[in-house]
């Protein structure tokens, strides 16, 4: 059999999910296996898009935003998308919001770090409670990380403050970056206070400060105006400066995810998979004739190909599609299925309002298959997949990496 893989194509597919039957896990300890109740039903619809990392500069050629006069600017009230799209480059899902609509009544920032002196130097090297006692002193406040977030995306909701995409100048010369709303320096050269906690998760997160914003070395995508970090209030850093607002403090906060039951058996009907694969680049080649591998029978000649004799302790061998759940906020649709004479393996991030994005593929060139899945409930970032089960060359993994990534690799 001849392989193939992709691991960065991008889908907004619409699904309808309605939980049946499934019994939800607790902490990080307590995750369980599937317990052969009714399955998750998905009902998508919608095109593909391509992957982010496959998109040009969206910003190439673009003008830089011309920066206000004045020292504080007005931000007004509405409504913006707070976090991040699962699947981005540099998200981490238990710390950004998942596209999270945020309405924010009216406020004033200001348009340069404490002391908002273009003339002056960022005072840096504070705790989070002495930032805020020097804005109380100028009569503000520390901003929430959800005002802080709103102006650094400003009107158009942009990535990044000002831009679509991360533009390394902007860590030499804060001063000249601004973002739509003119707010100079978000995320540039600098990690930020705010005055919001990031609330706990448990067995993973304890209650911390959140701060927002990222020091000029950072990479590309930590300078994203949804990137957000958990530290200690009481630290200080010769990067990590603040700014300041005005007006009555919005009261809006990033709820923390919490720990889901690993895995859950779903339901995808084949035409709307088909429809699905359609507009995926990495499936353009494959066979519209799509197929899922039939339970328990193929799950029995997956087994009797190999010498195991049998799946280790633990281990659930299904045909069925699954929805993962590797660390809290993240969900991931995993499947196998044929497509004429290839097979194939494919991951899908899951997103809000029932879309989801390509996370990873793997076609099975003049493989027929079948495939089956094996998952153990407590291992949480890895499950198998094998046409002979534990035979070398026939069988592999799909990992959730420590960066966010889905990776479907062949032993």
């Amino acid at each position: 059999m001849k392989f193939q893989g992709n691991a960065t194509a991008l889908s907004l597919l619409a699904a309808l999910v309605a939980p049946l039957g499934c019994t939800s896990g607790g902490g990080s300890s307590g995750a369980g296996n599937t317990d052969g109740g009714p399955a998750v039903v998905l009902s998508p619809k919608g095109k593909v898009l391509e992957a982010a990392e496959n998109e040009k500069d969206p910003d190439a050629g673009a003008t830089k935003t011309e920066a206000a006069k004045s020292e504080r600017v007005e931000i007004p009230g509405g409504t913006f998308v707070a976090g991040s799209t699962p699947g981005d480059k540099g998200r981490d899902p238990v710390l950004e919001a998942a596209e999270l609509e945020v309405k924010l009544g009216d406020y004033t920032i200001d348009r340069y770090l404490y002391p908002n002196d273009p003339q002056k130097p960022p005072l840096t090297g504070v705790s989070r409670a002495k930032a805020a006692e020097l804005c109380e002193q100028t009569g503000g406040r520390l901003c929430t990380e959800l005002e802080w977030e709103r102006a650094c995306k400003g009107p158009e909701g942009t990535d990044y403050a000002g831009r679509a995409s991360w533009d390394t100048k902007c860590a030499k010369e804060p001063a000249s970056c601004a973002s739509g709303f003119g707010v100079l320096g978000m995320g540039a050269a600098y990690r930020e206070w705010t005055a919001s906690e990031v609330l706990p998760i448990e067995d993973m997160q304890p209650r911390a400060a959140a701060v927002r914003g990222a020091r000029g070395s950072a990479s590309g995508p930590d300078h994203r105006c949804a990137h957000r970090t958990a530290i200690d209030p009481g630290a200080s850093a010769e990067d990590l400066g603040f700014r300041c607002c005005r007006g009555a403090p919005n009261a809006s906060v990033i709820p923390s995810p919490q720990w889901e039951q690993t895995y859950k058996r779903v339901e995808l009907p084949v035409k709307d998979l088909a429809e699905m694969f359609a507009s995926v680049p990495a499936f353009s080649s494959l066979d519209r004739e799509i197929t899922y591998f039939k339970e328990p029978d193929d799950v029995n000649v997956v087994l009797a190909r190999g010498d195991a004799g049998g799946p280790p302790p633990n281990t659930v061998l299904t045909t069925s599609p699954l929805l993962w759940n590797p660390v809290p906020g993240e969900q991931i649709v995993v499947l196998a299925g044929r497509a004429g004479k290839d097979s194939f393996v494919v991951a899908f991030y899951r997103l809000p309002g029932d879309r989801y994005r390509i996370a990873s593929t793997l076609v099975l060139k003049d493989e027929k298959g079948p495939i089956a899945l094996g998952f153990n409930g407590y291992v949480r970032k890895r499950l198998s997949w094998a046409t002979c089960w534990d035979c070398r060359g026939e069988s592999g993994n799909v990992t959730y990496r420590d960066d966010g990534r889905v990776v479907i690799t062949q032993k």
